[in-house]
């Protein structure tokens, strides 16, 4: 599967690396957060190979692989973990268990991408950044604003073009609107989710 991005809006990200059909495979698990199909999407662009997913909600990696059709429906986080050709996992669960399942993979042998906002305490901060050292495997975090956003990439490119000066600084603050009908309840709740600055500072 494919997504068509206009020329100019192309982000560094969406750019096809020089992989062979099965060379990069990766696994996706929680789908607590829609930004997994955008996750999914970017990964598949640059050449990537989706394998697997899972879900303790059958209906959601269902739907997933109905999306992706190359993913298979795992019966656990493990069975994603145990497999050798996987490289990578990507996962979108609630935000204070996002540190401990990216602790997994890496103990497992996988690099993690996860959605924003990454984790939500200094303590899980510490542990992951220990555990990352220890394996030497990769803790990426998607932050689709920056690239996924069309004003976003079209100042990176007039930045890249010197139209628009020397970077000194970006900021971006924009919480979620309040949306009960579309989000979940723990996301508006502070442990789970990590309180509003946690939001704010992901966005």
């Amino acid at each position: 599967m494919s997504v068509e991005v206009p020329e100019l809006y192309r982000p560094t990200f969406f750019q096809p690396l020089p992989l062979s059909p099965g060379q990069f495979v990766f696994g996706a698990a929680y789908l607590e957060h829609s930004h997994i199909n955008g996750m999914t999407e970017a990964l598949i662009n640059a050449g990537a190979s989706v394998k697997w997913v899972y879900d303790p909600d059958p209906v959601k990696a269902a739907a997933f692989a109905r999306r992706f059709p190359g993913a298979r429906l795992a019966h656990g986080l493990d069975e994603i973990l145990q497999d050798q050709e996987v490289r990578l996992l990507a996962a979108a669960a609630v935000t204070n268990q996002r540190a401990d399942i990216g602790i997994r993979a890496m103990q497992a042998g996988k690099h993690y991408f996860t959605d924003k906002a990454p984790l939500t305490t200094l303590d899980q901060l510490a542990r992951a950044k220990t555990v990352a050292a220890e394996t030497g495997k990769r803790y990426f975090v998607y932050y689709g604003e920056h690239i996924n956003n069309e004003a976003a990439i079209h100042a990176e490119r007039l930045l890249r073009e010197g139209a628009i000066g020397r970077l000194v600084q970006i900021t971006s603050m924009g919480p979620h609107l309040f949306q009960p009908e579309r989000n979940p309840d723990w996301f508006y709740k502070a442990e789970p989710a990590g309180g509003i600055l946690i939001d704010i500072c992901s966005h």
